[in-house]
């Protein structure tokens, strides 16, 4: 999968795309949020089915799904593209680390599920099946690690973008049809979850999520030596309309509830899900393009380029505060209101922000 060394009209960084993984990271810190609050369990009408009755509840939900891991997954293939270190073996080495420290980050919440087994405070829920499954869960980052691993793997046999392509198709058709092991519950299932989803703690199965920087990186290819930008991505914002409409079309004739697919089956991606959401993402981009164009130099490009710039290390601290942000909060106001959420997520957000500065500073 090589790259075209030469000059290109658009080789740069690109503020929209800075914008929308900034759109991106707040819209998973406020479902994170949400998920880890009650009002997600009060809101649903039946637990199992997974789908908000509350308009709020929906409205965070969607926002939380194809805006965010979607967005980010297909921007981070745009990367792929884009960046400087692009050889197979600097491929494999940040997904080996991706890897790594997304195992890391599940110890780390783990010790907070241990810590409620110990206290009695989540009743007599079995400790061994519940730690496992945050021990073992395959979330974004793991997933981001095997992305890389892959593409890592095609650089080094030399496959063209076009067979790599086939290639994800091909595991996304598959994917569905293979099976859950040990229930979605045994240890081994989070081990097979890293390929194809057993469960709601293998979130980002890499034979289903794929598609999402594999398309990236064919729009970074066309993006990249794009002569008018604009134009591009106007063309963008059709192709996207016409994606979204007829996946739309194609669910709603297959009696198939929308909600469903940025809810309780928005994990278990299929080919019409996945497609779906693309739609969405290629409308998303040139609608970002288009505001960041109108938008002044100032506070907000700085804030986005820096969030864009500290993606992961932000995705990371999100998650070390949400819990504990979340018990105090409830300690100290035990109420469900969604003003007190967006209050959590606020304070989340800019406690990642101060952190990662002075991280930052600090190591200067």
């Amino acid at each position: 999968m090589e790259q075209n060394k030469s000059v290109l009209p658009n080789a740069g960084r690109q503020f929209e795309l800075d914008f929308a993984k900034f759109i991106a990271i707040v819209c998973m810190i406020l479902v994170h949020c949400y998920d880890y609050s009650s009002l997600y369990l009060d809101s649903l009408d039946a637990p199992a089915a997974g789908s908000p009755s509350s308009p709020w509840g929906l409205l965070i939900e969607f926002l939380g799904a194809q805006p965010a891991a979607p967005v980010f997954m297909f921007c981070m293939g745009i990367g792929l593209v884009y960046t400087r270190h692009n050889t197979a073996a600097e491929f494999a080495r940040r997904g080996l680390k991706l890897l790594l420290t997304g195992y890391l980050l599940n110890l780390y919440r783990t010790a907070f599920v241990m810590g409620g087994v110990l206290s009695g405070a989540l009743g007599d829920m079995s400790a061994g099946p519940l730690i496992a499954a945050f021990a073992l869960c395959v979330d974004i980052l793991p997933f981001a690690g095997l992305a890389f691993l892959f593409f890592a793997l095609m650089k080094r046999l030399c496959i063209s973008h076009f067979w790599a392509t086939l290639i994800v198709l091909a595991l996304l058709i598959i994917a569905p049809l293979l099976p859950v092991v040990g229930g979605g519950k045994a240890w081994y299932s989070y081990i097979v979850g890293l390929l194809w989803y057993q469960s709601s703690f293998t979130s980002f199965p890499l034979m289903q999520w794929l598609p999402f920087p594999m398309a990236g990186v064919l729009f970074g290819l066309q993006l990249k030596k794009a002569t008018d930008k604009g134009l591009f991505y106007l063309r963008s914002l059709a192709a996207g309309a016409f994606v979204f409409g007829l996946t739309t079309l194609l669910a709603v004739q297959q009696g198939i509830d929308l909600r469903t697919f940025f809810t309780s089956d928005y994990f278990d991606m299929n080919v019409l899900q996945t497609a779906w959401a693309l739609g969405i993402v290629l409308l998303l981009l040139p609608t970002y393009y288009f505001i960041t164009k109108k938008l002044p130099d100032g506070r907000l490009r700085e804030l986005a380029t820096f969030c864009s710039r500290n993606i992961n290390k932000i995705y990371l601290w999100q998650w070390i505060l949400i819990t504990p942000i979340a018990l105090l909060g409830f300690a100290a106001m035990p109420i469900d209101a969604y003003w007190k959420l967006f209050l959590e997520v606020a304070i989340v957000f800019v406690a990642c922000l101060v952190i990662v500065k002075k991280r930052q500073t600090g190591h200067k």
